[in-house]
């Protein structure tokens, strides 16, 4: 006779899952892109995040950075790291237009060159790394200074004139453009009217953001997944990440698909530069700045190991998204590109010290690394108020300072330098510079106190003080939403689930101990 299911049984089943899904490398980045976007959608003005207008437009505008990720992502994966794909996407780009303005070379010509000089480029990085023994931070250093330079060389750093349309149909090119055209001027066979009509009807509410790149990004992702699971690159690539040493003995060419993951990294970046030309009108030397830094913050919160041989591609690409989200909510809160920067950077640490906590599956490092990350993700929070007001007191400072440097030189019949006198504010800026900070301070101290509470509580995992941190984080959601700030309210959803994530650690790993 079967016994029935029981709860005991639901529970353990649903025990199972949750644990399957945790230990897949991108289910984080997925958990967190899910709750940013439903946040965004929930607390920010305009139209609604999951509009597919406003989604191709996150599509269109990752595109070229997905591209240099997915090669990035190969090249981690053996336990090595490319920091040149930024200068290397630039030179692409430059040398590209350089060739089709000025030497007269055909596009399709062009395009071809750009992409053959960015495998040359990682034929001799894979070379210098696996032939030669350097190691691949140095090698790829020293690419980021000389492929930069050499961009710049080639254009003189300025923009090359207008390229031709062909680079659009790599970037903001529209598929349904032609059907819709030949529909309105009634040139569209009969049979395919109703297409012509459908994308006519749909074009205004969406259609009319659908571009070429979003298509290459996803059919880029999708050929290269199969390849991962199917081919021997993607075996080995995984095999030499984990033991190179052991990869060796089982008669692995080592070297040789060492230099593949950097050559096929950077045609990734070259690839970018044509994407990126796409959407551009013009080519320039410093396209992909600081992009290898974006390229490795995608990757590792993508879930794949700084360490090598753990990570999948579709982490990579929603570890592009999550940074696209993050980045988008703090252009849209007005902040200073600089804070993005750091921004980054501490995505990347917290992305990292993930990681390293998932290796060690110790509890109580997984619980200080999740309190850590809200911490993180408060800073995020602050930034916002925070820098109006660190820049209305810079503002003030600098301005008192040159009033009393210029009352200092008058009996001498000076002046400060020009650059000084540029730091003077009139009575109307200065009003405006102290009425923005005086409303962020409120907001700012308890961002800011959160963030601190946060950091304290890493190493006094207390849990009554985690409960009363999840409801000042909720009290702080609350006073966002009321102070118009709800670019930063995702910030704070995702700290709360963090926290809250953080008191069910050690019950989730007894539990899926005794399911073993």
């Amino acid at each position: 006779m079967t016994r029935a299911a029981g709860p005991s049984d639901a529970g353990a089943k649903a025990m199972r899952w949750v644990v399957r899904f945790f230990s897949a490398e991108w289910s984080g980045a997925l958990l967190a892109v899910v709750l940013m976007a439903i946040s965004i959608e929930v607390f920010t003005a305009g139209k609604p995040f999951f509009h597919p207008s406003n989604l191709l437009t996150i599509f269109n505008n990752a595109a070229a950075l997905g591209i240099v990720a997915a090669g990035m992502t190969l090249v981690i994966l053996t336990a090595g790291i490319d920091l040149s794909v930024g200068s290397l996407m630039g030179m692409s780009a430059a040398l590209v237009g350089y060739v089709a303005s000025y030497w007269g070379f055909d596009p399709v010509l062009s395009i071809l060159f750009g992409i053959a000089m960015g495998c040359a480029v990682g034929l001799l990085h894979g070379s210098l790394v696996a032939q030669f023994g350097m190691p691949a931070f140095i090698v790829t250093l020293a690419g980021l200074s000389i492929w930069r330079g050499t961009g710049h060389l080639s254009t003189g750093a300025q923009a090359t004139p207008k390229l031709d349309t062909v680079f659009n149909y790599f970037g903001r090119f529209n598929p349904f453009s032609p059907i819709r055209q030949a529909y309105k001027a009634d040139t569209l066979p009969d049979w395919l009217n109703w297409l012509g009509a459908l994308v006519d009807s749909q074009w205004l509410d969406w259609l009319r953001t659908f571009q070429m790149s979003t298509v290459i990004l996803f059919s880029f992702y999708i050929v290269l997944a199969i390849l991962m699971s199917n081919t021997k690159l993607g075996l080995y690539v995984y095999a030499i990440g984990s033991n190179e040493k052991g990869s060796r003995q089982a008669g692995i060419n080592v070297k040789l698909y060492k230099i593949l993951a950097y050559v096929f990294c950077s045609f990734c970046a070259a690839f970018a530069a044509i994407l990126f030309l796409g959407r551009a009108p013009y080519a320039k030397s410093d396209y992909g700045m600081m992009w290898e830094l974006d390229a490795i913050a995608a990757v590792v919160i993508g879930g794949t190991s700084l360490f090598g041989g753990r990570g999948s591609i579709w982490g990579t690409l929603l570890g592009v998204l999550l940074l696209k989200l993050i980045n988008n909510g703090l252009t849209l809160a007005q902040l200073n590109t600089f804070w993005q920067m750091i921004v980054t950077g501490l995505i990347i640490l917290i992305a990292v010290g993930l990681d390293i906590v998932r290796q060690n599956k110790n509890p109580l490092r997984v619980r200080q690394m999740l309190i850590a990350a809200s911490a993180a993700l408060a800073f995020f929070a602050f930034v916002t108020p925070g820098s109006k007001v660190v820049s209305s007191w810079i503002v003030h400072t600098e301005h008192q300072a040159t009033v009393a440097l210029q009352e200092e030189l008058a009996p001498q019949f000076k002046q400060p330098a020009p650059k000084q006198m540029q730091r003077l504010q009139t009575p109307e800026a200065l009003q405006a510079y102290a009425h923005a900070a005086q409303a962020s301070v409120l907001p700012a101290l308890l961002f800011g106190a959160l963030s601190l509470a946060a950091v304290i509580l890493v190493f006094l995992a207390v849990p009554i003080f985690i409960y009363g941190l999840i409801a000042a984080y909720g009290v702080a959601l609350v006073l966002a939403v009321t102070l118009g700030l709800g670019t930063v309210a995702p910030f704070l959803v995702l700290g709360i689930v963090l926290l809250a994530g953080s008191m069910v650690v050690d019950p989730l790993f007894r539990r899926a101990a005794s399911l073993r």
